[in-house]
């Protein structure tokens, strides 16, 4: 199958660009050929579901759980078996519990430790003024709050007694200062007086000083009053003067400007005369005009037949290009055909170089295996020897131990004998039976020893014994396991080595890594071979489809050429006809007017020309009698202006001698004096009111003065410095008071405020610790610290542990005769390892416990198998809706003897018959005559391909 991603990266930079997604389906015949099948996506889907009997949502539901995976919860440690089981059971709930109870009791303790914190800040706050031993227990560390608590209420006590005095201290000094102030007012007051008093003196000295400027700004007045009468003949005088001289400045601007005109007039004059003159070259001008305009048909004519023309040259010289172009793509086309089929030809043979190099590749690939096998075996092989070096260590140290441990023991009992002998000889009497052996007479009594072995050293002596005893077995036992496990894995080196040879008979077992790495050399030449063989096909198969596309394009470029010479060679003959009769056309037209262009430029140029003739002509003659015009009315305006003004002077003499009559009648002597003493009618009401205010000031301060002198008669200027140097010594204490008063009610109230917030956060901390002692006893419980050192999903886990192993042991059990029992460790392990998921195998052989890792590889499958089986049920089980009803088991069954061989078959019969599908990967021999229907693969030349065998 063949398949083309949606995704194609881009040839330049990043990123990919997005195409529509290909698929195409093969099938090899027997000769390697290939033959379509489907050839898009959709026919694909239709024919993969037609084969396998699954669409793509089926198949995503299949669930493969690999068969190492079992292996690795038979024999791993409870870390990694949680692990295992966790995916499987999903117990992330459980696991949740524990960390959210580890959350709120962390969150607790915490709480409890910003409590502790916060009640120190605010201990070390207390105020404790003059309490040394309060003080004392401040300093301390840490502190003892409830001591200092005691002591807070009744500090608190002594500082509000401490208040009270300080503020009835602060009311006495308050009443002084308040005396002095008001003592001080009254000074004040009296000094205010005494400099009123030399203020209004000195105000009335600067009044008087005034009395003379008063007396002339009445006079001032007066004259003011008299300049009035004359002020209107004044101005009217002063207005027809500046009427004068205001018509003899228009007089002089309008003769100016006359002078102006006349000047213009003289030069329009002259310009209109010449203009006038001028009518010959206006009317030859538009005789040009007029022979231009009656030649523009044979112009546009000899234009029209230019650009033909020239439109016939322009296609021609096209054609040609194409023509030329067409020339160069046949030849460039018949030297690709050629190329390719020479390509072609020379790899016709490739395919089957491919199909030859990938067989050398499977071969080689399938040898590296069988090498990576044996090295494997071999680091295998060291790592059990050194296992059973190890215990064999053990085992000789052991031994010592328990010789020593034998005579330690034997010494034991015989002091015991000896003692028990010393203690009959005790109550032994003369001609009296021993009570051990009966004889009357007692020739040698036992002594009594200086020390004595109690029953108690006895007991644990030989308890030491037997479990020295019991270990030695143990170790016997997987050291003899150790050996047969050495023994099976030579085997399998020494089967796959032979293996190794009969396909590579220079190898040497000493020289693996060599050998690994030629070989992976090898492969990769070869992957590389067969990369370029195989572009090299494609490249065949894509030049023979160039070639066919290649030969269409040269016959419709040969048929588009012909049809293009055509053509060509009939726009030739139209472009020399076209020509001749141009050439005609231009010998009858002037060689600068021949284009439309150098024509319509001519003519406008003469057009412009006899435009500018008239324009110049009429613009002279306009201005001409404008001016004359003008020159006419500026004449008449200077008679009337000189008339005005000399009616305008004999008024204002005649007004003039009025004035000065006026004059005279009213006392000045001359008009100097008239405009000194004239003044705005505002001016005199201001010199008015000066005069007022002078006499209402001067009578003001004169009664305030007096009345100021009455009251100040009998009294004395009081010292004020002195009553101010009072007042601040007083104000100063008060301050002081003051001060100390704020300060202890202040520390008053924090320290309420301290007892108060202390109390409360006790409250709290009491409460919180009463929380933290269920929750963090259950978080540590659920954490593993407990007698087990299990957690709580571990505990769940064991619990799903105990059910796969109740279902597990069934089969197990059957498949080995009823000699291995899986149980699971219940021990607590050594140190700080967690335990409660390992497992045990219990042999009946035996009667004893031992760890899984001891058996042999083929009781491992079989315990691997059963544990698979188990789980595949318990599963089921626990988890709705999950149905487990087909398994794959891949390998394993080559190390089972015929009678375990049998066993295992029986077990995986009994789940067949329960409606489950078994599906069996393996390559022995004996179990493929043992099943009824097989799927078999078989290699060919070609490739591989399946086949269905079923055994009536």
């Amino acid at each position: 199958m063949a398949f083309t991603p949606a995704g194609k990266k881009e040839s330049k930079g990043e990123g990919y660009t997005t195409i529509n997604a290909r698929s195409e389906l093969y099938l090899y015949d027997k000769d390697g050929k290939e033959q379509l099948l489907a050839a898009n996506v959709r026919e694909v889907d239709e024919k993969i579901k037609e084969l396998i009997q699954l669409d793509a949502n089926q198949f995503r539901q299949i669930l493969m759980i690999p068969q190492g995976e079992f292996r690795k919860l038979l024999t791993s440690d409870s870390k990694d078996k949680e692990l295992i089981l966790q995916r499987l059971f999903h117990t992330e709930l459980y696991k949740t519990i524990q960390e959210k109870l580890k959350s709120e009791a962390d969150e607790l303790k915490r709480s409890v430790e910003s409590s502790i914190e916060e009640r120190t800040r605010e201990l070390v706050r207390i105020h404790f003024e003059e309490n040394e031993e309060l003080q004392s227990l401040l300093l301390e560390n840490p502190l003892n709050d409830h001591r200092i608590l005691n002591l807070l209420a009744p500090h608190i006590e002594e500082m509000e007694k401490k208040e009270k005095e300080l503020r009835q201290q602060y009311e006495n000094v308050q009443e002084k200062r308040d005396a002095y102030q008001k003592d001080l007012a009254e000074a004040k007051s009296v000094v205010d007086q005494y400099n009123l008093q030399e203020k209004l003196k000195n105000q009335k000295e600067s009044l008087l000083a005034l009395k003379p400027e008063i007396e002339s700004i009445d006079h001032e007045i007066v004259l003011a009053r008299r300049a009035s009468h004359l002020v209107q003949q004044d101005e009217y005088c002063h207005k027809l003067n500046r009427n004068l001289n205001e018509l003899k400045s228009q007089l002089a601007t309008l003769s100016e400007e006359k002078q102006t005109i006349t000047e213009k007039l003289l030069t329009a004059t002259r310009i209109f005369e010449e203009e006038t003159n001028n009518e010959p070259l206006r009317e030859q001008a538009s005789k040009r005009v007029t022979q231009l305009e009656n030649m523009e048909k044979d112009i546009d004519s000899l234009d029209t037949l230019m650009n033909e023309t020239g439109e016939l040259k322009e296609r021609y010289e096209k054609q040609q290009g194409i023509v030329t172009k067409q020339n160069e793509q046949i030849s460039f086309l018949q030297k690709g055909i050629k190329e390719r089929e020479i390509r072609v030809k020379a790899g016709e043979n490739g395919q089957e170089h491919v199909f030859q190099l990938e067989k050398n590749v499977q071969e080689k690939l399938s040898l590296l295996e069988q090498i990576s096998d044996m090295n494997q075996l071999e680091q295998n092989l060291q790592c059990v020897k050194t296992e059973r070096d190890q215990l064999k260590t053990r085992y000789s140290q052991l031994e010592d131990r328990l010789q020593d441990a034998s005579e330690t023991l034997t010494f034991l009992e015989g002091k015991w004998n000896s003692a028990q002998a010393a203690l009959l000889a005790k109550g032994l009497a003369d001609d009296a039976p021993c009570p051990v052996c009966g004889c009357e007479h007692h020739p040698n009594p036992a002594v009594e020893a200086d020390t004595i072995p109690s029953s108690e050293d006895l007991k644990v002596a030989k308890g030491k014994q037997q479990e020295l005893e019991a270990e030695e077995k143990k170790l016997s036992l997987a050291i003899a396991q150790e050996e047969t496990k050495i023994q099976g894995i030579q085997e399998q080196i020494e089967n796959i080595y032979k293996k190794i040879r009969e396909k590579k008979r220079d190898f040497k077992q000493f020289e693996i890594g060599e050998t690994q790495s030629l070989l992976m050399k090898e492969i990769e030449s070869l992957k590389t071979n067969i990369a370029s063989k195989k572009k090299e096909v494609e490249q065949v198969k894509v030049m023979g489809e160039e070639i066919r596309k290649g030969r269409e394009k040269l016959e419709e470029l040969e048929g588009a050429r012909g049809k293009n010479q055509d053509m060509l060679q009939e726009l030739n003959t139209l472009f020399h006809t076209k020509n001749t009769t141009l050439e005609k056309v231009k010998e009858s037209i002037p060689l600068e007017l021949r284009t439309k262009a150098q024509f319509n430029q001519v003519l406008q140029k003469e057009k412009q020309r006899l435009k500018e003739l008239k324009t110049s002509f009429e613009r002279a003659q306009k201005q001409y009698y404008e001016l004359l015009n003008q020159n006419s009315v500026k004449e008449s305006q200077v008679k009337d202006k000189e008339i005005h003004i000399e009616n305008v002077n004999g008024e204002m003499k005649a007004e003039r001698d009025a004035f000065l009559t006026l004059l005279t009648e009213q006392g000045f002597s001359h008009y100097k004096a008239f405009l000194e003493a004239k003044k705005s009618e505002s001016e005199v009401t201001v010199l008015q009111e000066k005069v007022k205010k002078y006499g209402e000031d001067l009578r003001s301060v004169t009664d305030r003065l007096s009345d100021i002198d009455q009251i100040l008669k009998d009294k004395q200027r009081p010292d004020i410095q002195r009553i101010e140097e009072d007042i601040i010594k007083v104000t100063d204490e008060l301050k002081e008071v003051n001060d100390h008063l704020n300060r202890v009610m202040t520390n008053r109230k924090e320290n309420e405020l301290i007892l108060t917030r202390v109390t409360a956060i006790n409250e709290g901390i009491r409460d919180l610790e009463s929380r933290y002692q269920t929750v963090g006893h259950l978080a540590e419980v659920a954490r593993g610290q407990n007698a087990n050192r299990i957690t709580f999903e571990r505990y769940v886990l064991a619990s799903f542990l105990e059910d796969i192993l109740r279902v597990a042991n069934e089969r197990l059990i059957k498949m080995t005769s009823g000699r291995y029992q899986l149980i699971r460790k219940t021990d607590r392990s050594k140190g700080n390892v967690q335990s409660g998921l390992e497992l045990l195998v219990f042999d009946q052989y035996t009667g004893q416990e031992r760890h899984v890792k001891t058996l042999s590889g083929g009781e491992s499958f079989k315990a691997s198998l059963a544990l698979a089986l188990g789980l595949a049920d318990v599963v089921q089980q626990y988890a709705g809706g999950v149905s487990l009803e087909t398994m794959f088991i891949d390998e394993g069954f080559g190390t089972l003897d015929p009678e375990s061989l049998d066993q295992a078959i029986e077990a995986l019969m009994d789940i067949q018959s329960s409606g489950r599908l078994v599906g069996l990967i393996s390559h022995v021999p004996e179990l493929k005559e043992r099943i009824d229907a097989r799927l078999e693969v078989i290699s060919s030349q070609n490739g591989s391909r399946t086949e269905f065998q079923f055994l009536a």
